[in-house]
């Protein structure tokens, strides 16, 4: 079997850390479990599928991508789909005409759950130019957040938009997040990181993270990090709804499910939105968008 002449030069990684949500109000509530995540780049999925024993691209396979997972949910080329949220935003379509990375939970085992997925955008020159924050819900709605990077050369890019999805049944649906983001680079132990901060009149209400150290989309990478976190897409669905029967004994107030939102795309700020105050929780250890201490290395 043909393997990629050297891993390093792809820009697919799995990346092996951790997974934290800290509430803030109306009732405190902490938990954080280990995580991989996968980096997959579009144009490397066919080599990849070729080329990993055990992963597979839209077939049967211990740890896999699925197309139908992502975008227009229908298995149709993803591209396209990114270039129309960009101009549903007000952006300019091009900026998905180059390079598209996802960064996203894995299916496992034939079974694929991810809260969000994140999209890393390029123009033709390579130069980043949005994220699509795409959200899902346990009810089966799913939301696009796209904002733009206004600064790609900074460490961190921050973004911010308006909630318009109805995500926990023990939150509402006002108020708005703030994305942090320590974009993946090709560095070989490099830590990548996405922060949400979703706040509302009464304040900060819940910070979410995930930190990854980069390890190289071979088989060995893969079983490494399968092994740090093994079955992960069941994993996350059961843990979703241990915490919040653990919220539910908390006596938190639980909301009806709302209608989603009619457009399938808010758009945001890539430098916050004037009158929305930033959060001022100060952060975790967990949240701090480096690699917490004790992971295997």
């Amino acid at each position: 079997m043909s393997r990629p002449d050297s891993p390093r030069a792809l820009a697919s990684a799995w990346y092996v850390g951790r997974v934290g949500h800290t509430r803030h109000a109306p009732v405190p509530h902490r938990f954080d479990y280990s995580m991989m995540m996968g980096l997959f780049d579009l144009d490397e999925l066919g080599l990849l599928d070729r080329s990993v024993r055990g992963f597979g691209v839209n077939r049967r396979s211990a740890v896999g991508f699925r197309t139908a997972d992502h975008g227009p949910a229908d298995g149709s080329p993803l591209r396209p789909w990114a270039a129309d949220r960009l101009a549903d935003a007000g952006l300019d379509p091009a900026g998905a005409d180059g390079p598209i990375r996802l960064l996203c939970m894995p299916r496992t085992l034939g079974y694929g759950f991810d809260p969000i997925t994140v999209w890393f955008l390029h123009d033709e020159g390579g130069r980043p130019s949005a994220l699509i924050h795409e959200v899902r819900n346990t009810f089966g709605h799913r939301h696009s957040y796209v904002a733009p990077v206004d600064d790609p050369g900074r460490p961190l890019w921050r973004q911010r938009v308006e909630k318009t999805m109805h995500v926990s049944p023990f939150f509402d649906r006002d108020g708005w997040y703030d994305f942090t983001v320590r974009p993946p680079t090709a560095d070989a132990g490099s830590t990548t990181s996405v922060r949400i901060d979703y706040s509302n009149g009464d304040g900060p209400q819940l910070t979410a993270s995930f930190v990854g150290e980069r390890r190289p989309f071979t088989t060995a990478g893969m079983l490494g990090a399968a092994a740090h976190s093994p079955a992960v897409a069941q994993k996350a669905i059961v843990g979703i709804h241990v915490e919040a029967l653990k919220l539910w004994r908390k006596r938190l107030r639980y909301r009806s499910v709302p209608r989603p939102p009619d457009r399938p795309v808010t758009a945001g700020s890539g430098s916050g939105t004037p009158g929305c105050p930033v959060s001022t929780d100060r952060p975790s250890t967990l949240h701090q968008n480096r690699i917490p201490e004790g992971l295997p290395r």
